[in-house]
This record gives C-alpha cells, structure tokens and sequence, in this order.
C-alpha cells in the first residue's frame, strides 16, 4: 500500500477533495483564496477569469435546480425512471405511519430503507428478508430523523460501483467496498480494526485519502447479525464486514476499476447524468456483472449525487490513482 501524494502545507485542515483542486490550481499558476475555510469555498483566479469552487466539485457549471433534483431522491428516481434508466423499485413515504403500515408488501423482500435527502450513507438500513417489525421500525424511524421524507426499494445484490462524470466524460470508476477487516486466525476484529487504522492515509474529518473504521453500535450490530462481536476471532483469510453501506466515509475501501467495467455502464452513467442536467456529479450503480454487457436483472442505478468526492479516485485503496481534479479546473475554463 502506497500513501497519497502529500498535499500543499497549509491546507491540511481543508477536506482532501478541497486539497486535490488547490494543489492542481497552484501547478497551473492559477490563485487561490479561501474565502470560508469551515465550508471549503475557494475562489480560483487566472488574469480577468475568476470562479467559486465549493467543496471541490460544487460550481457555476450546475444550476441550483440541478442539485436540488439530484439531492432529492425522489426526483431524480423520476427523471432517470423517465428517461429509461433502470432504478429500484420501491415506494416513498412522508408519514411514519404509511411506511410501517407496508411492513408487510417488504417483509418478505431484502430492502433498502434511506432518507430522502441526505450523503454520505447517511440514515440508511437494509433491512433483511423477514426482518421483525421492531428491526424494520428502527430503520423506518432512522432514516425520519434524517428527512422528512423516505424511500423503501428493493435491495440490488451486488457490489456498489462510483462512476466520476465531468462534463461528457466518465473519468473514473470505484469500487466502494463496505468496511471490512480480513482475519489472520489469531487477531480478535477489535485488534484488526486497531491494525487497519494504523494505515496512514486513514483518518477522521474528510481530510485524509481513507477515513477509519469506527467501532459504535452500528458496527456491532452488523457483527451481531453475523454472530460475530468485536472480541471475535475470524478464520485466516475470511473476510468480515463493518458495515452495510459502502460509503467511504464510513471506513469503506475504494478500488479502482476504470479499466474493467465495460464500456455501456459508462454510457448509461453518462445518460443518467443527462437526465438530471448534471456536469459534475458521481453515479452510483449497483450490479453483479459490472465487466459484462449491462442486463437489467443484473444492475441498477442506486443514486445520483451532486457533490461526488474526488479523493476516492484520486487515492485509491488499491488500483490505478486517476488525476481527476485538473479535469475540473479545464471544465471551468482555466488553461
């Protein structure tokens, strides 16, 4: 494992993709000025040419409306489901009541339980075939306390692919793979995670490459669902999951696989981003057979985000680093 290139000095506080999009500024003569340091909001100058930059990849080239429709998870189900991309299937829901009156239309499915309109993984379960009503009311009622609206779909079985679109380009595909320790046989999974975190490009905050795996109640939950705690000692070479989400951001690892995914998942990428407006934003697809001709029982696009980072491409966990920030900067115009 190789530790990312080291960022500028003087801007460690900043998140990683914030740093990325200073770093390629500098290299290309263009200035650049922290204008609120706590929201990562940049202004970029080169002679009379001048732009805001927020978190990264937040520009003048989306419109608001743009983002609200991709933040919105309902909306932008719609224009995909209208443009014909293939999307879960699934109900949304305003009224706790509602959502846990359908208990029973879920019950014998596996499900994803998400709010409508939050990142990061935030507020989401997946609740299992024949869950009890108690277990799928905690998800229900998890994902409220993060939206006022919610959306209960089908749960796609595969792993989670993040195609980076800029402009008419997918420029970079990730694997996020869910947080995980392998076993050695002989470390208990509390001493693995410890282990795990010990790699420098983890940290806490966005400000490093990888964030680190935390052990609250969410993680012990998961373990507990796989009759595992975190004094457990797995197999040598077994892989055992932290959670169920695959977000970085909560410990996942990013694989580089830009050259393996065959080439129409990256045109239905580039047609979802079209259906929402977007220039700059991460799909995220779901599928099986991510190397094979797209087939519709096999994938389906999970989200389409307004904000996508861009560390996770650039400093992989494993895989070939993708430069991604200079293709922003040539999208605003900067030479």
């Amino acid at each position: 494992m190789t530790e990312p290139k080291p960022l500028l000095p003087g801007w460690e506080d900043l998140e990683i993709s914030t740093q990325i999009i200073i770093r390629d500024a500098i290299s290309r003569g263009i200035e650049v000025q922290v204008i609120d340091r706590k929201e990562n909001f940049l202004r970029l100058k080169q002679g009379s040419h001048t732009e805001f930059v927020k978190e990264a990849s937040k520009t003048r080239l989306d419109s608001l409306m743009t983002y609200l429709v991709m933040e919105n998870k309902i909306a932008s189900k719609l224009v995909l489901a209208e443009d014909g991309v293939r999307v879960p299937i699934g109900k949304h829901y305003s009224r706790l009541e509602d959502a846990l009156n359908d208990y029973t239309i879920f019950q014998n499915k596996k499900k994803v339980v998400k709010p409508v309109t939050t990142n990061f993984g935030i507020g989401i379960g997946i609740s299992e075939p024949n869950d009890s009503l108690e277990k799928f009311t905690y998800f229900v009622k998890q994902s409220f306390s993060f939206s006022s609206s919610i959306i209960i779909e089908e749960f796609i079985e595969g792993p989670e692919y993040r195609f980076l679109v800029l402009g008419d380009e997918v420029v970079a595909v990730c694997n996020r793979v869910p947080a995980n320790v392998v076993g050695d046989g002989i470390k208990t999974i509390s001493e693995l995670i410890e282990e795990k975190n010990r790699d420098p490009r983890r940290g806490e905050g966005h400000i490093t490459a990888l964030e680190k795996i935390q052990m609250s109640d969410v993680e012990r939950l998961v373990l507990l669902d796989q009759g595992y705690e975190f004094l457990s000692i797995p197999k040598k070479g077994e892989q055992v999951f932290l959670r169920k989400n695959s977000n970085i951001s909560t410990g996942g690892d990013s694989v580089d696989v830009t050259d393996l995914v065959h080439p129409e998942f990256k045109t239905i990428a580039l047609k979802a981003a079209r259906a929402a407006g977007a220039v700059i934003c991460g799909i995220d697809i779901i599928s099986s057979a991510i190397t094979e001709t797209p087939n519709p029982e096999t994938y389906a696009i999970l989200e389409i985000n307004f904000n996508p980072v861009l560390y996770i491409h650039e400093f992989p966990y494993s895989g070939t680093p993708r430069a991604v920030g200079d293709t922003i900067l040539h999208l605003l115009g900067f030479h």
